[in-house]
């Protein structure tokens, strides 16, 4: 299994980088939108955790660049975010990302993200 985590917040860079490497999964962080979208296009990853509130550019400007490409529908991408407004999260699930996963999480949540999207 290969996953891309898209996310600006180094703490939960290196928990999750932590996680991955006890589950022995192919992981790849990167901490801006810009450099996301430049990995996402370049490869395939199983499954692409996006934070939605980065600076700059930000994980809906990412699914606007992947939908204008064409690709964002090929991609298993689940927005990662902390908002607890429900007007936001409503707007973001219906985004057209696969889901809405919220943090933090706890280890057996990430887990059951994870399977879901692990290859059979």
């Amino acid at each position: 299994m290969k996953v891309l985590v898209v996310d600006d917040n180094t703490e939960i860079r290196e928990v999750l980088s932590l996680y991955f490497e006890h589950e022995s999964i192919d992981y790849e962080l990167i901490d801006n939108g810009t450099e996301g979208v430049k990995a996402i296009r370049e490869n395939e990853y199983d499954l692409v955790l996006l934070d939605v509130a980065m600076p700059q550019f930000t994980g809906l400007d990412v699914m606007k660049d992947l939908k204008k490409d064409g690709i964002f529908e090929s991609k298993n991408i689940v927005i990662f975010t902390a908002s607890t407004d429900q007007e936001t999260l409503k707007e973001l699930r219906s985004s057209g990302a696969n889901e809405v996963f919220r943090k933090p999480c706890s280890l057996d949540e990430l887990k059951a993200l994870v399977d879901r999207y692990r290859p059979r």
